[in-house]
C-alpha cells in the first residue's frame, strides 16, 4: 500500500465513525442487605468492590462487599458462612461509613470470630483423640481465621490505617 493510500484509508476510517457520546450511567439498584439479627439495611446504590475468601482448610469462608449508596457515602456488607460439614448458617452484617476513612474503621474492627457458633470453631471430638488435643487446634485456629480476615482486607483495600492499634488476636493472648 502507497502512503498516499494508507492515508486515504485512515482519513476514511476517521471521518466515517464519529466518537459515540459517552453513555449515561446506570440507575442505581434498590438493594437488601441480610443482617444478622437485625432487619435488612435497604438503600439505592451499586457495587464498587468485592472480595472473598474460602480456605478449604478453614471451617469459615469471608467475603466482603463495598457499595457507593445513591444519598452519599458508602455501606460494608460483611459475609462469614460455615463450611461442610458445619450448616451454611451465614453471620451478615451490613454498615453505613460517610467517607473512606469510615469504611476502613469498620472493616478493620470487625472481629469475624465475634458471632460464630462453637461448633466453627471447635472440631468434633473423637473417641479416639483426647478433649486436650481438639481444645489445642480449636486455639490454633483463632489466630488463622483472623489472619485470614487480615489477608482479605490488606488484599482488597490495603493495610490497616492503624496498624500500632491491638489486633484480637493480641487482646486475646493478655486476657
Amino acid at each position: 500500500m502507497h502512503e498516499a493510500d494508507w492515508r486515504q484509508a485512515i482519513a476514511a476510517r476517521i471521518d466515517a465513525a464519529p466518537p459515540a457520546p459517552p453513555e449515561a450511567p446506570p440507575p442505581p439498584d434498590l438493594l437488601s442487605l441480610p443482617r444478622h439479627g437485625q432487619r435488612p439495611l435497604r438503600f439505592q446504590g451499586r457495587l464498587l468492590a468485592e472480595v472473598q475468601a474460602a480456605p478449604p482448610d478453614l471451617p469459615v469462608a469471608s467475603r466482603v462487599a463495598l457499595f457507593e449508596a445513591d444519598a452519599g457515602g458508602f455501606v460494608v456488607a460483611i459475609s462469614h458462612r460455615l463450611q461442610p460439614p458445619l450448616s451454611p448458617e451465614p453471620r451478615d452484617y451490613a454498615v453505613a461509613a460517610a467517607d473512606a476513612a469510615g469504611v476502613l474503621a469498620l472493616l478493620h474492627a470487625h472481629d469475624p470470630l465475634r458471632d460464630l457458633p462453637p461448633a466453627a470453631l471447635l472440631p468434633a471430638l473423637s473417641p479416639d483423640e483426647p478433649d486436650g488435643a481438639a481444645l489445642a487446634e480449636a486455639a490454633a485456629l483463632l489466630p488463622r481465621l483472623r489472619g485470614l480476615w487480615r489477608a482479605l482486607l490488606t488484599a482488597g483495600f490495603g493495610p490497616s490505617p492503624h496498624p500500632d492499634q491491638e489486633t484480637p488476636d493480641e487482646r486475646d493472648q493478655r486476657l
